[in-house]
This record gives structure tokens, sequence and C-alpha cells, in this order.
């Protein structure tokens, strides 16, 4: 089972970010003294840094129109993604090592997370596609690994992915 970018969400979210540059741009300018004649250096140094960081972000997602590959795949090993930096880095994520799944909502977005019982299997992987300061400390309290799945550019919302991912485990006879 495979689901694809939404692209309609996926321009939204590029919108958004891209408001949120200009809200950025302004600061900056402000900053410099442009519509008063005080200069903040503080304002110009961090405006610039967020700035650069999300015009990172905007081109980034622009390139990712074009890519047509689902960005979830069930199958009947486990689940692969490309939703997140963590659940990419993670690669096949096998149902066995899957012990939970929950919906957590996290500021303006709704969360998928799966609870992964091997840790030591998938950390270094995801330490060698992301920083390793990345993923220090990423284990939950009971040394499971957690990794979130968001439907933000996907063609269904949270709620039928967690249903989706939650019966197709079971389908596969897997608990």
């Amino acid at each position: 089972m495979e689901f694809y970018r939404n692209r309609k969400k996926s321009v939204n979210l590029i919108l958004m970010c891209t408001g949120i540059f200009v809200v950025l741009l302004l600061i900056f300018l402000y900053g410099l003294g442009l519509f008063t004649d005080t200069i903040s250096a503080k304002l110009i140094a961090i405006s610039a840094i967020f700035g650069l960081i999300l015009a990172f972000v905007i081109i980034k997602k622009i390139i990712s129109l074009s890519d047509t590959s689902p960005l979830v795949i069930l199958t009947r090993e486990g689940i692969f993604s490309k939703v997140t930096p963590v659940s990419k880095a993670a690669g096949l994520i096998l149902w066995n090592d899957i012990i939970d799944i929950n919906l957590n909502k996290v500021g303006a977005d709704t969360l998928v997370t799966l609870t992964v019982d091997k840790p030591d299997h998938y950390i270094p992987k995801i330490k060698q596609k992301l920083s390793a300061m990345a993923v220090n400390g990423i284990e939950d309290a009971q040394g499971n690994l957690p990794v979130n799945l968001t439907a933000s550019e996907l063609d269904i919302d949270a709620q039928e992915l967690f249903t989706t991912i939650t019966s197709y485990k079971k389908q596969t006879h897997i608990t």
C-alpha cells in the first residue's frame, strides 16, 4: 500500500513558509534601520539566520514537488516512510519491531508515532544519515525509539494514516 504527496497540501505549506519568510525579511529590514534610523544587530542576526534556514526549506520543498514516488509504503515486512527526516533515515521499519502506534498532537500537526522496540538496529542508520546530535537522547524512558510520521503532505489525514497503518499491521498477523 502506498501513499503519495498531495500537491495542494505541499503548495499550501510552501506558501505558509513563504509568508513567514516575508515577515522575517521585513524584520531584517527593520533591524537594518530601513523604517527607523535605529540599527539592531541582534534583530538582523536572528532574522537572517532563521530566514536562511527557511529559504533552504522552501527551496527543498519546491524541488521535492517534482518527486512522484510514494512518501509512505506499507509492505508485508514493514513500513518505509519519507515524511520526516528520522523516518527517512531509519529506512524500512519492520512490523516485528513496532510495539505501539499512537496519534500525538504536536503544535498544529498531528503525528503518527511508531514506537520501535529495537533502537540499536535503527539508530546507527539514522546517525549515518543525520547528525549524531539529532539523535542523541531520542530514545524514550523505556529505551524505545519513537519515529514520527506526518500526514501534512500526504493525500490522507493523520487519523486515516493511523487507522490504515494499524489495520495493515493487524492484517499481516503481527502483533
